[in-house]
């Protein structure tokens, strides 16, 4: 995914009322989805991509990098562990 399809993307989840937690690979990234959903939030893991990268970037150079790295978003409240694809208010 090139830069500008990457950032559309990312617009478009913003709109849709999600939150950009962070990139990571396994077994952090199943293991902060189990977190984040324990908490009562919906989760959403999308492929990274190299574009994201705003700090140090080594990760994002080696060749295996959108199969092994996805990014978590998130979306709800956990306080009131009201989730958007809930069918009934919390």
């Amino acid at each position: 995914m090139d830069r500008d399809a990457a950032a559309a993307r990312h617009q478009q989840l913003v709109e849709e009322g999600w939150v950009r937690r962070f990139t990571a690979e396994e077994p952090r990234l199943s293991e902060m989805w189990a977190l984040y959903e324990s908490l009562g939030l919906e989760v959403k893991v999308e492929p990274a991509t190299p574009e994201e990268g705003l700090e140090c970037s080594a990760c994002f150079e080696i060749e295996s990098f959108q199969a092994r790295y996805k990014t978590i978003y998130t979306r709800g409240d956990p306080l009131t562990g009201t989730r958007k694809d809930d069918d009934m208010p919390a």
